[in-house]
């Protein structure tokens, strides 16, 4: 799971992307009253093929909702690392 730390690195340095869901499952924990959330997601980087990775993020619960098979989500990946990824 990445905390706030790094969430701010990604949102800084992230190469931007688009992710389409394809699956959701709630972890059981919480942090702040916010379910943690596992997501199969594929991810699609502008002149790169699309690859798939697992990824576990605290979600606001507002915007839990949005997140459902087949939706396309913004989100900000590693350069140096492209399974880190972060749902902004």
């Amino acid at each position: 799971m990445i905390d706030a730390e790094e969430a701010r690195r990604l949102l800084q340095v992230g190469r931007r992307g688009i992710a389409m869901v394809m699956s959701v499952r709630d972890t059981g924990k919480c942090v702040d009253e916010n379910p943690e959330t596992e997501l199969e997601l594929c991810v699609a980087l502008e002149g790169e093929d699309t690859y798939k990775v697992l990824h576990r993020q605290v979600i606001s619960r507002i915007a839990i909702g949005s997140l459902r098979p087949g939706a396309k989500v913004p989100i900000r990946v590693d350069p140096r690392d492209p399974a880190n990824v972060l749902v902004a």
